[in-house]
C-alpha cells in the first residue's frame, strides 16, 4: 500500500479551524487594548493642552500682557504645544468630519473648537452628542468684579483657562 507524503484534506481543515480559533481569541484580547490605548492618549494630550494654556497665560501675565488673555479662548490650543501629537491633522475653516481620520485631532476654526475623532475598538458613548467625536473649547474664567461681562486686568481677577468638553460623553476603560 502506498502512503501519501502530504496533508490530507481533513488534517488541513483541522489546522485551519485551530488557527482561526486562536486568531479570534487573540483579536478578542488585543482590540480592547487598542481602544484603551487611544483613550489614555486622548487624556494625556488633553492634560498637555491644559498645561500649555496655563503656561501661556502665566507668560502673558508676567510680560504685562494680561489684556490679551481672553484671546486664548478663541485660539487653537494645539498651537501652544512645541510639538503637536502625531495624530493632529491640522486647523480647518469648515472641516468635513468624514474627511478626518479616526483617532485624530483637528481644530475647527469656525466653531473655535478642538475636536477628537474617537477611533475604532472603543466603548465610546456620545450621550446625545455627535457620535464618535469629542469637542473641546477653551473657557476663560475670571471674577467679573465690576459686572460688565468683560475682562479688565486692572479690576477683574483672572482665575484661569479650562479646556472643557462641549457635550457629555462616556468612555469607560
Amino acid at each position: 500500500m502506498r502512503r501519501s507524503s502530504g496533508f490530507s484534506l481533513v488534517e488541513l481543515m483541522v489546522v485551519v479551524v485551530a488557527v482561526a480559533i486562536v486568531a479570534g481569541a487573540l483579536l478578542d484580547r488585543v482590540l480592547p487594548l487598542i481602544g484603551r490605548a487611544q483613550r489614555v492618549a486622548f487624556v494625556q494630550v488633553k492634560a498637555d493642552l491644559q498645561t500649555a494654556l496655563l503656561f501661556e497665560a502665566a507668560g502673558r501675565i508676567t510680560r504685562g500682557d494680561a489684556a490679551s488673555l481672553q484671546n486664548l479662548a478663541d485660539g487653537n490650543p494645539m498651537a501652544l504645544l512645541l510639538t503637536p501629537p502625531a495624530n493632529y491633522v491640522g486647523s480647518f475653516e469648515r472641516p468635513q468630519e468624514d474627511d478626518m481620520p479616526v483617532a485624530s485631532w483637528y481644530f475647527d476654526e469656525h466653531a473655535h473648537r478642538l475636536v477628537y475623532r474617537v477611533g475604532h475598538y472603543t466603548r465610546f458613548d456620545a450621550l446625545g452628542g455627535s457620535p464618535g467625536r469629542i469637542e473641546l473649547k477653551t473657557e476663560f474664567v475670571f471674577d467679573d468684579r465690576n459686572g460688565d461681562g468683560t475682562f479688565e486686568p486692572g479690576s477683574d481677577g483672572f482665575r484661569g483657562l479650562r479646556l472643557v468638553q462641549v457635550h457629555e460623553f462616556a468612555w469607560p476603560d
